[in-house]
């Protein structure tokens, strides 16, 4: 989806973990390289082909080929300073998103454009039973989370909203799985929050379930 870059940030455990108290200053002297969005894209390719069937991997793929122009034409001019800025101002809005995450009373995940998550809230784990440390000590793509038919209709769902001109919130349902695979239907909203060079950044994600 994105042209490669050189490497990560140099800081792998804190953009999985959350700021962990980090300063604004710190979590900008962190970040050195851009963040490699290709190596996600290509993990969700990889997983759709070994979880899901054909017309599964056909739908999600049709996807991204809709919003992979737009992707293209956005980066093409972007030089490395500009996807190392794009990083830090990523991992300080994470800094903040950590912080309402801590006040708030709904399960909330904060996740990237490629779904690696990188914030969970303590309502998330009591939800789904997934521990923060389960989610964010390695990483974890929130469309692993969710049986197929939700990862599918989740992905079509954001490519209709990736490059929409609002702000606005997509909510639907859809089914979540525990550590032992247990379903956990939930009402799903999330919300695209763009960079400054517009670009999908910032995925936030509330879950309320859906009882029965």
């Amino acid at each position: 989806m994105t042209p490669t870059p050189s490497g990560n940030t140099t800081n792998n455990n804190s953009r999985r973990k959350g700021s962990n108290g980090n300063t604004p200053e710190q979590v900008y002297n962190s970040v050195r390289k851009p963040f490699n969005y290709a190596e996600g894209f290509h993990y969700l390719i990889q997983y759709v082909k070994q979880k899901m069937g054909r017309d599964d991997l056909m739908r999600i793929s049709r996807a991204l080929a809709l919003i992979r122009p737009s992707f293209l034409a956005l980066i093409m001019n972007l030089t490395e300073e500009d996807l190392v800025f794009m990083e830090k101002c990523f991992q300080r809005t994470l800094l903040e998103y950590e912080k309402l995450i801590s006040f708030s009373g709904t399960p909330t995940v904060v996740w990237r454009r490629t779904g690696e998550v990188c914030l969970a809230g303590k309502e998330f784990s009591l939800l789904t039973q997934w521990t923060k440390d389960a989610l964010l000590g390695k990483k974890t793509y929130i469309y692993e989370l969710m049986d197929n038919q939700s990862a599918v209709e989740y992905w079509e769902q954001f490519s209709t909203l990736a490059f929409d001109n609002t702000d606005k919130a997509c909510i639907h349902s859809c089914i979540l799985r525990t550590p032992q695979q247990r379903p956990v239907p939930c009402t799903f909203c999330f919300t695209i929050k763009r960079d400054i060079f517009d670009l999908p950044s910032v995925i936030v994600g509330n879950f309320l379930p859906i009882l029965s």
